[in-house]
């Protein structure tokens, strides 16, 4: 009987997880799935799993596909693994090729091809999508935009640095006191006699657009 054996976080579990179990499925008699356990996660840095281990455990079940399913809780386990249920096959996504070949030691490795176009990260990012507003100055300003690119389901909507934020709030404050126009001048009697239409409104500017003059 040859054993297959995988690992994965199974977040969100979907298609293209099952396609991959199925193409492991095939490869052997015996699958064993090993998932990930939530404190390994974050030890590894992947701090943004929606699912518990619970939950991730009950989804790959559901799928019909395992014939065991273990947790992994520590680095260096896979090898352990492999050795306690007598292992012939290690396999994982095309995505992490070369990571695992110092298990070609142990037992043989095959990387199976992904689903193009579906992700756990995707459906974080699409499920939990947080717009940030930053504000500030200088590198650290550049170094937290940079880094939202690389946090699942974060998005630096808006960038204000304070030398535009305190430009702004002077132009607002000198709209604020603006002097008042010159008092009016007395009408001769024959123009008081003739009703004269009422002057229009001055624009009104808030927020953060331009002064009206400048438009």
């Amino acid at each position: 009987m040859i054993k297959v054996i995988t690992y994965g976080t199974y977040d969100l579990l979907h298609h293209g997880h099952r396609r991959l179990l199925e193409r492991a499925r095939a490869l052997g008699d015996y699958l064993i799935v090993g998932v990930t356990a939530d404190g390994f996660d974050r030890a590894r840095g992947k701090l943004n799993v929606q699912q518990s281990l619970l939950e991730r455990i009950a989804a790959v079940r559901a799928t019909g596909l395992a014939d065991e399913i273990i947790v992994e809780e520590y680095e260096g386990q896979k090898i352990d693994d492999i050795r306690r249920y007598g292992v012939q096959i290690f396999t994982v996504g095309s995505d992490w090729v070369g990571k695992f070949d110092y298990l070609r030691e142990y037992c043989e490795v095959i990387y199976l091809p992904r689903t193009e176009g579906i992700s756990s990260s995707a459906l974080r990012t699409e499920r939990r999508m947080v717009r940030l507003g930053l504000v500030g100055e200088g590198r650290v300003l550049s170094k937290y935009k940079r880094e939202c690119a690389f946090v699942n389901g974060l998005q630096a909507a808006g960038i204000c640095t304070w030398r535009a934020w305190r430009r702004n709030r002077r132009r607002r404050t000198a709209r604020r006191f603006r002097p008042a126009a010159s008092p009016p001048q007395p009408l001769s009697r024959t123009m008081a006699a003739s009703p004269s239409p009422p002057a229009p409104a001055a624009p009104r500017c808030t927020g953060w657009t331009r002064p009206a003059e400048s438009l």
